[in-house]
């Protein structure tokens, strides 16, 4: 996959670009529907499938107090995107300027000037000064820039439309294993590991503190969660929040600490991801180190068991 991130820099000679539009954080089962029909677009006109996407998110520019927390680093949706089969992905920056941009201001210099032959979006699609333009007003300023318009149907969950709103909500709830369904695979959180407090050890479960790169952390619990690492998938139990029970240890932020079971190798300093796949309980205050201690004893036991049910389940 391609990336721009100038569009002086994009090709003027391609054939038959079929372009989606929108900032696609998490890539989700109602994204993945909108490139799907992208790129097989593109095939059967023997086009090239183009997304549109901005950085930062817009809202961090239109309103910053407002704009959320992405589910995504860079890396994580350029590499799911690659995957789904796209040509080339503009990444332009988004400028106050371009957010004064008018319908047909975003319609002549971004779409019709660059030669984008159909677009394809979702029914909630909004573009322009203060989301002025919707699908109609697109249609018909494809008309006239001589582009056509392809409207996806939204994807429900349980007569819930699936957007990335509604996983982000599901995330600070604790809840993953629905995000896991809503996403098309289990949410992944990455980073460096770096050099904690060493309580972990005491506790006979010594644990990997992550410096992350993601924004969004979900909801403080115990998690089922498999890590990667050197090129190897670990089962773990991962603990989100601020050691309420560690005397001279509870903190403000969460901290993201996984313990991988049957492993002594030291890491510090590699870069782990960890999927999370199912939340064994929220994080607690105990009466004391050796009630916590039994606690994850208990934790790592029923982690062990979802792990098994899990393998046999995939054979």
């Amino acid at each position: 996959m391609q990336i721009i991130e100038d569009l002086a820099e994009f090709p003027q000679s391609l054939s038959y670009p079929v372009m989606a539009i929108g900032v696609f954080d998490g890539v989700h089962l109602g994204h993945q529907l909108i490139l799907q029909r992208l790129t097989e677009r593109a095939k059967k006109k023997e086009g090239t499938s183009v997304i549109l996407t901005f950085t930062p998110h817009p809202q961090k520019i239109i309103s910053p107090a407002r704009a959320p927390l992405l589910l995504q680093t860079r890396q994580q949706k350029e590499k799911i995107l690659e995957g789904l089969g796209v040509d080339i992905m503009l990444r332009l920056p988004f400028t106050r300027r371009l957010s004064l941009y008018s319908p047909p201001e975003f319609a002549r210099e971004i779409l019709h000037d660059h030669g984008i032959r159909e677009i394809h979006v979702g029914s909630n699609f909004r573009f322009g000064h203060q989301r002025s333009g919707d699908i109609g007003a697109l249609r018909t300023l494809g008309e006239e820039y001589r582009f056509k318009v392809h409207e996806i149907d939204p994807v429900y969950h349980r007569e819930t439309r699936i957007s990335s709103s509604y996983i982000r909500n599901l995330l600070t709830a604790g809840r993953v294993t629905l995000a896991r369904h809503l996403l098309g695979r289990p949410y992944q959180v990455e980073g460096t590991v770096v050099r904690g407090s060493g309580k972990g050890a005491q506790l006979s479960f010594p644990t990997a503190n992550l410096d992350l790169e993601n924004e969004l952390v979900p909801a403080s619990g115990v998690y089922v969660t498999r890590a990667h690492l050197n090129g190897k998938t670990y089962p773990a139990v991962t603990n989100i929040g601020v050691r309420p029970t560690l005397p001279g240890q509870a903190t403000d932020k969460p901290v993201v600490e996984p313990h991988l079971l049957d492993f002594e190798e030291n890491i510090y300093g590699k870069q782990m991801k960890l999927n999370l796949c199912f939340r064994l309980r929220a994080e607690k205050k105990f009466d004391g180190v050796e009630d916590l201690k039994r606690q994850i004893g208990k934790d790592v036991a029923r982690a062990r068991r979802y792990m098994k049910k899990l393998a046999e389940i995939l054979g």
